[in-house]
C-alpha cells in the first residue's frame, strides 16, 4: 500500500464532481492520505508550437447535424469545449509567460501605455465554406491531401518504399513533426519553392564537404539528381536519413499533381474561389470548363464532388437546373450526392440569385484579389478568411458589429489554494521557444518582446492546413504570438465525407468521457465534518476563479 496519493486532473474539475470526491474521500477516512488535487488545464492536443486541438471529430456532427432539436447535447458540447479553451489559455499563454518572467526579471519590459490584454477570436467552420475544397499546394497541405497520411499524436505518419543498394523494395515509416529541422523549414512552402530549397541546401552541402557521387557528378539539379547522388554517399547517413523522407514526399506528390490534373483543377478551383483570374478578369465559362473536367472519366469522384461544392460556395447564383447539368455529367454515388445536399446545413445556399447581397460578394472578392497580388503562384491565390479576420483585429479595421469586444471585467476570487511546486509541474508542452524569446540583433542581445499581445484562433467544427499556415504567416508579419486551434484537424477530402453524414442520426455518437450525471446525496452516505478537503491546486500561478469556466459560455 502507499502511504499517500497526489490526484492529478487533466481539465478544471467540475465543482460538483470536487464536492462529491472530497465528501466521498472524508465518509472513507483517505481524506488525510491525499495529499493534494491538482488541475492541470491541458485536456487539448499540442499539434505545432502554436497549434492544437480538442481532438473530437464528432463534434462537428453534433454542432452542424441536421438535428437541431437535440439541443441539450449540444449545449453539453460548447460547455465542453468553453472548459477546453480555458485549458487552451492558462496552459499555452498563462504559465508560459509566468515561467519566462520568472528565469528573465527584465521581462516584460515597462509600456507605456501598457500592453492591452490578449484576444481570443472564436469563429465556426460557416466562415469560410471555400477553403476545405481547395486544393493547397504548399507541402505540408498538398502532402495531407493526396497522401495517404495519418494524423498521428506525434505528428504526421507517411510510409514510404524506396530501393535499396542491392536494388530490393524497403518500406520506410517517417513521423514528421517538431523535431524534423528540414519539414519545419519547408512545410509551409509552395511545392515547386520546397524542391528548389531542398536541392539548393543538398548542393551547398556537397560544396561544403567538397564532395562527389561514385560517378563524379557534383550538383543536383532535379530530386532524382538529388536521389541518385545521396544513394552513392553512404558515408554520410546522417544527411541521407535527412532528406530522403522530404525528397520521397516531394516527389510523390508531384506525382498525384500530374495524374490527377491538378494543374488544369487548381487552375479553375482558384478563379472560382478568388472570383477572378490571375490577370484580374472575371472568369468566363466557368460552368463549360467544370463540365469538362466532371465528365472526364480520370476524374474522380471525390474531386467531381470538391468542385460542384466549391462552385455553390463560390458563386453569385445559382441556378437549380445548371447544379443538375452538372450533377448528370458527374455521375456521383449518393454518399457524395449527399455532402451536396447536407452543405445547407453550413449555411451555403443551393439556390442564389442575383440580389444586392451577390453584389457584395463581388466586391469582397475583388478586395481579396487586389490584396493578394505579392503571391507568385497561379495556383495560390486564395487567402483564408481566417487570416483576413486576424489581419483586421491587429490593425483595427475589423467590423465590430460582426465581432464585438465581449471581454468583461472579472474580480479575481482567492477561491484555490495555489503552492509554488504547482509552477515546477507545468508540463512544457512547446517543443521550441516561442516569439518572446527572439533574441534582438548582437551576440549578447536581450529577448525582443512581441510587437502586441497575443491572438488566440478557435473554429468549431475543424481548420484547414491552409489555415495554420496563415497562423505562421501571422506571427511572422506582425511580430505577435498567434495560436490557433480546433475540434479537429480537416483535410477536404474528409471534410466532404462529414458533410455526407450530417443529415444521418448521430445521437449514438458518445463522448469518450461519461457527462458527470452523480449526486452528493446519492453517493455518499456518511460524512465526517471534521476532516478537510485536499488541497486543491491549479497549474497556472494565477489561481483561476472556481466559476470562471461558466463565463466562457457567454462568449
Amino acid at each position: 500500500m502507499y502511504a499517500a496519493a497526489h490526484v492529478h486532473f487533466i481539465n478544471a474539475l467540475d465543482n460538483n464532481v470536487f464536492t462529491e470526491l472530497t465528501h466521498m474521500l472524508n465518509a472513507a477516512n483517505a481524506a488525510n492520505h491525499i495529499k493534494s488535487l491538482k488541475e492541470m488545464y491541458v485536456d487539448f492536443i499540442v499539434r505545432e508550437h502554436c497549434v492544437y486541438t480538442l481532438d473530437n471529430e464528432s463534434r462537428f456532427l453534433t454542432l452542424f447535424g441536421s438535428d437541431g432539436s437535440n439541443t441539450s447535447q449540444i449545449e453539453t458540447q460548447l460547455d465542453n469545449i468553453a472548459k477546453e479553451l480555458l485549458s487552451v489559455c492558462v496552459t499555452l499563454v498563462q504559465a508560459e509567460l509566468d515561467n519566462f518572467c520568472a528565469t528573465n526579471p527584465e521581462f516584460p519590459p515597462p509600456r507605456d501605455p501598457p500592453l492591452p490584454s490578449g484576444t481570443l477570436i472564436l469563429l465556426d467552420r460557416t466562415i469560410d465554406p471555400t477553403a476545405p475544397f481547395l486544393h493547397e499546394f504548399t507541402y505540408q497541405a498538398m502532402m495531407a491531401d493526396l497522401l495517404k497520411v495519418e494524423e498521428v499524436p506525434t505528428g504526421l505518419k507517411y510510409e514510404y518504399t524506396y530501393i535499396q543498394e542491392d536494388g530490393t523494395d524497403h518500406k520506410q515509416e517517417v513521423t514528421l513533426n517538431e523535431q524534423d529541422t528540414v519539414y519545419t523549414m519547408i512545410r509551409h512552402m509552395h511545392i515547386a519553392s520546397t524542391t528548389e530549397k531542398l536541392i539548393e541546401d543538398f548542393n551547398r552541402f556537397m560544396n561544403e564537404n567538397k564532395i562527389s557521387s561514385n560517378e563524379g557528378q557534383t550538383t543536383a539539379s532535379t530530386l532524382n539528381d538529388m536521389k541518385n547522388m545521396i544513394s552513392n554517399l553512404p558515408q554520410f547517413q546522417e544527411m541521407k536519413s535527412k532528406y530522403s523522407a522530404q525528397m520521397t514526399i516531394a516527389n510523390d506528390c508531384m506525382a498525384e499533381f500530374k495524374y490527377q490534373n491538378l494543374e488544369a483543377i487548381g487552375l479553375l478551383e482558384q478563379n472560382m474561389a478568388c472570383g477572378e483570374t490571375p490577370e484580374g478578369d472575371e472568369p468566363k465559362n466557368l460552368k463549360e470548363d467544370l463540365i469538362s473536367i466532371l465528365d472526364d472519366p480520370e476524374t474522380s469522384e471525390m474531386v467531381k464532388t470538391r468542385l460542384i461544392l466549391l462552385w455553390i460556395a463560390t458563386a453569385e447564383t445559382i441556378d437549380p437546373e445548371d447544379l443538375e447539368e452538372l450533377l448528370s455529367y458527374a455521375r456521383l454515388d449518393q454518399e457524395y450526392k449527399d455532402a451536396i445536399t447536407n452543405i445547407s446545413l453550413l449555411g451555403v445556399q443551393l439556390s442564389k440569385s442575383a440580389n444586392k447581397q451577390g453584389q457584395k460578394t463581388k466586391n469582397r472578392k475583388k478586395k481579396k484579389a487586389d490584396a493578394q497580388q505579392e503571391v507568385p503562384f497561379d495556383l495560390s491565390r486564395y487567402v483564408p478568411v481566417v487570416k483576413r479576420i486576424v489581419e483586421g483585429h491587429i490593425d483595427g479595421t475589423i467590423d465590430q458589429r460582426l465581432f464585438p469586444n465581449n471581454i468583461r471585467t472579472v474580480k479575481q476570487q482567492n477561491l484555490r489554494k495555489n503552492t509554488a511546486e504547482a509552477v515546477k509541474e507545468v508540463p512544457k508542452l512547446r517543443v521550441y521557444k516561442t516569439q518572446w524569446h527572439k533574441k534582438s540583433t548582437g551576440a549578447n542581445a536581450a529577448p525582443k518582446p512581441p510587437s502586441g499581445p497575443p491572438v488566440i484562433i478557435f473554429i468549431v467544427g475543424g481548420m484547414t492546413y491552409s489555415e495554420i499556415r496563415s497562423a505562421y504567416e501571422l506571427a511572422e508579419t506582425f511580430d505577435r504570438e498567434v495560436y490557433i486551434g480546433s475540434t479537429h484537424i480537416i483535410t477536404p477530402d474528409k471534410f466532404v465525407q462529414d458533410i455526407s453524414q450530417l443529415d444521418k442520426d448521430n445521437s449514438r455518437i458518445e463522448s469518450v468521457i461519461p457527462p458527470y450525471t452523480g449526486s452528493v446525496h446519492d453517493s455518499v452516505k456518511a460524512i465526517n465534518n471534521d476532516q478537510k478537503p485536499p488541497p486543491r491546486i491549479a497549474s497556472s500561478t494565477n489561481p483561476m476563479p472556481q466559476k470562471s469556466h461558466k463565463l466562457l459560455r457567454k462568449w
